[in-house]
């Protein structure tokens, strides 16, 4: 195990099917967060004006592009799947209820 494993290698996932799919950054582009298709942190890219920040504009920045990259990951098929069933549920109501509707209204004539 490389315990000293060079600062400007990428941090990456060992699984070959993980890419990019988010990306976050923060202090104007000196931080920068990149995350897989599962939402793991695939890489932290630092430009090295990062070293005049303070600690805590540092903070802020690492917490901006965290969270800037959690905001912008794609909706996953679970997301989407259940958006669908959701989508057809309420149009399957809408047509249930205006059919009970009908029915209401021809039964009232009678």
């Amino acid at each position: 195990m490389n315990v000293t494993r060079e600062y400007d290698e990428p941090a990456r996932s060992t699984r070959e099917t993980d890419y990019i799919a988010s990306t976050g950054e923060g202090a104007d582009g000196l931080v920068r967060i990149e995350l897989d298709g599962a939402g793991r942190l695939w890489d932290v890219v630092l430009a090295p004006q990062v070293t005049e920040l303070t600690v805590d504009e540092l903070r802020t920045a690492l917490f901006d592009a965290i969270t800037g990259a959690q905001a912008a990951m794609p909706a996953t098929a679970f997301d989407t799947a259940v958006a669908d069933v959701n989508t057809t549920a309420e149009r399957r109501f809408a047509e249930i209820s205006e059919a009970l509707h009908d029915l209401s209204r021809r039964a009232a004539r009678r």
